[in-house]
């Protein structure tokens, strides 16, 4: 497929995703499904992280760049992404180094267009005229 989903594509098929285990709050969201929506909800614009504000960019990128092993995994998880991946992900994120080297192994293991089809195929995304 050429085309990803837009970020306020993924943001609508986060909504419709499972909630998954919260979590004593250590950080503003208390799941990572809370974290992909704030994340996502305030992409264009400094948020949380004090990005750069950017226009233009769509889910592939917002995938590719984010650096929390446990956001890739519940969302491989959660859009049910093949059972094997999802544990290898898992696995990866709870391995030791640092967190982008982490995120950039569930890449590795889980592209962007794996999760992009299993949301679209599974109903939880679908592309907005």
């Amino acid at each position: 497929m050429d085309r990803s989903l837009e970020i306020v594509e993924l943001l609508i098929a986060v909504g419709r995703l499972p909630e998954d285990k919260r979590q004593r709050r250590e950080a503003w969201y208390e799941s990572q499904k809370e974290h992909w929506i704030g994340w996502l909800f305030h992409y264009n614009s400094p948020g949380a992280y004090d990005r750069k504000v950017t226009r233009g960019r769509d889910a592939r990128f917002v995938y590719n760049h984010a650096v929390c092993p446990g956001l890739l995994a519940y969302l491989a998880d959660a859009s049910g992404v093949a059972r094997n991946l999802v544990r290898q992900a898992k696995r990866i994120a709870a391995s030791p180094g640092t967190e982008m080297a982490r995120a950039g192994a569930i890449r590795q293991v889980i592209p962007w267009e794996i999760v992009q089809a299993s949301l679209l195929a599974n109903g939880y995304a679908r592309f907005v005229p």
